[in-house]
């Protein structure tokens, strides 16, 4: 019997897992659930670039969820944050799902992670998609800061989107040094909010910082006039080392370098599939773990839209 996935949200990044899943070796089947016609085009159009229609998985698309389908073994959630817990919470009335993995934001309102939590409980786990746990050139950058706790990063650049990827180094952080998020500073982003590529949610410039609990501080800095999007860490013995990202370059003390590459989702998305379906597990951080970062960024987040923009609303509109 083919293992069931279920892929909600077939835009961009949703495009690129169904890409990915192509690769799985054994045979899968797979139901896309996208209600944009153009999306869907898109996402069937990278299916057929990578091989898809010629392989051994079932592929079903609909327009909204399929009453029959009763049980899945993976559900990815890649879907805009905005209505994520109502969504997540209905699928789980519907569908008996065994794994989940959700991308993240993972929602806009601080109290939605409650909901989002209980929804996936009757799961096996359920995992979030900052995915550079999952990278090897990060993996051994883990080992090399590790033994050099606590450090202190600063990631600067332009318009890099600050509110809505600031997880990832938030995540990135906590993973490398295995330490707790312990406050975010917000007091240094600048005042205005403005709209992001995708009409209806915002951004915003300046500087977030994060403080984790074993004395390691993340800055995080998006500066309109910024040219290179690069990251610094400083060591608390003294090494300092920096990463470009963008040349897969990570250069240390006395021209140590360690020399990797950013993996695209369509790339993960095969060998991430395989461990959970083999082993129950994988390299993501569960929504446990992600869920307190999370919560922490969003109070902050929302704070700052309230005292800036609207005091009356409840969620802060980044995706």
């Amino acid at each position: 019997m083919k293992r069931k996935i279920l892929i909600v949200g077939a835009g961009q990044l949703g495009s690129r897992y169904l890409q990915g899943i192509a690769a799985v070796k054994n045979p899968l089947s797979i139901t896309v659930v996208e209600p944009c016609v153009n999306a869907q085009a898109i996402a069937r159009a990278r299916w057929k670039e990578v091989g898809g229609a010629k392989s051994e998985h079932q592929l079903t698309w609909t327009h909204s969820l399929l009453n029959h389908l009763d049980s899945v073994d993976i559900a990815i959630i890649a879907t805009p944050a905005r209505d994520r817990a109502a969504l997540v919470k209905e699928i789980s009335r519907q569908v008996k799902v065994r794994y989940w993995v959700l991308e993240k934001i993972l929602v806009q309102k601080p109290n939605e992670l409650e909901v989002l939590s209980h929804a996936v409980s009757a799961s096996s786990s359920c995992w979030v998609n900052t995915p550079r746990r999952l990278m090897p050139w990060y993996q051994r950058l883990k080992a090399e800061f590790k033994k050099c706790t606590p450090i202190s990063v600063i990631q600067d650049g332009g318009l890099w989107g600050l509110a809505c990827n600031s997880i990832h180094f938030i995540d990135l952080l906590a993973w490398w040094t295995e330490e707790s998020l312990a406050k975010i500073e917000t007091d240094r982003l600048d005042s205005t909010w403005f709209e992001s590529k995708r009409p209806g949610y915002y951004e915003i410039t300046g500087e977030l910082i994060a403080h984790y609990s074993g004395g390691s501080t993340l800055h995080l800095r998006s500066r309109p006039e910024q040219a290179d999007f690069k990251m610094q860490i400083c060591c608390s013995t003294g090494a300092s080392w920096v990463i470009d990202q963008t040349a897969g370059t990570a250069i240390g003390p006395s021209g140590q370098r360690i020399d990797g590459q950013m993996l695209l989702q369509s790339g993960m998305t095969a060998p991430l599939i395989s461990s959970i379906l083999a082993h129950g597990t994988c390299g993501l951080p569960t929504l446990q773990e992600s869920e307190q970062m999370h919560g922490m960024l969003l109070q902050a987040l929302l704070a700052h839209w309230q005292r800036y923009q609207n005091p009356n609303d409840q969620r802060v509109p980044i995706t």
